[in-house]
Parts: C-alpha cells; sequence; structure tokens
C-alpha cells in the first residue's frame, strides 16, 4: 500500500461491536477512527481523512442509512465508499442514499476475513480521483 495505512471510519451504536471491529481491523493493519452515533460519524468525517466507512444499518438516532445520506450531502462524490453491516439480510432495493455512494454490504455473523474482503472490494470500487 502506498501513503501509509487504510483509514476506516467504524460507526456503531453497540459499544463491544464498536470495539471487536476496531480491534479486528486494526489488527489486520488498518488504522481505525470509530463513532457511536451517525451524528458523530458526520461530525469526524469532516474533520479526517478516510478511505472507506465502515457503517452499522440499525442505529439511533439515525439508521445506517439516513447517516449515509447526509454524508453524501456534505461530501458528494469525495464521499469514501461504504460496507454496510446488519443482521438483516440485505434489502431487496437498496434506499437511494446518493448517486456517487461505492457501497458494499454484509450481513451479520461474518467472519473477520469477509469483512476485509468487502472493505478492499469496495476501495477497488472507488472511481479514482
Amino acid at each position: 500500500m502506498t501513503g501509509g495505512a487504510v483509514r476506516l471510519l467504524v460507526v456503531d451504536d453497540e459499544e463491544q461491536i464498536l470495539e471487536l471491529l476496531d480491534l479486528t481491523l486494526a489488527i489486520h493493519g488498518y488504522e481505525v477512527c470509530t463513532a457511536s452515533s451517525g451524528p458523530r460519524a458526520l461530525e469526524l468525517l469532516a474533520h479526517e481523512a478516510i478511505d472507506v466507512i465502515v457503517m452499522d444499518v440499525l442505529m439511533a438516532p439515525w439508521d445506517g442509512f439516513e447517516t449515509v445520506r447526509r454524508m453524501a450531502a456534505q461530501h458528494g462524490p469525495a464521499l469514501p465508499p461504504v460496507v454496510f453491516l446488519s443482521g438483516l439480510a440485505r434489502p431487496a432495493v437498496m434506499p437511494e442514499l446518493g448517486l456517487d455512494v461505492v457501497q458494499e454490504y454484509l450481513v451479520k455473523p461474518f467472519r473477520p476475513s469477509q469483512l476485509v474482503e468487502r472493505i478492499e472490494e469496495a476501495r477497488r470500487r472507488r472511481p479514482s480521483s
């Protein structure tokens, strides 16, 4: 990898899951920023250089889709790719998130290797700027 570690923004409102994802992804060589809510994630994204967002779907006060919608409204095509995590199957029709949002979807439970694959796939799919 050039330019140092890949920076991830991991968003989940369950503290234990957030800690587990942080530890797991750090072991795989990623630099991890964590946020326990959509509003906090939006704040971090405004100040941090992020390569990929790992976003839980079921959260409060905003779910993952609403959080990404708000991120897309602020960042447009510059929004990093998003890997959604959910205990529910992928919706037959994904919500409208914005035209330029590159996304992957992973259903819990998953193996760490599956998450790493999705993160790398999202990075590959992101258009070069």
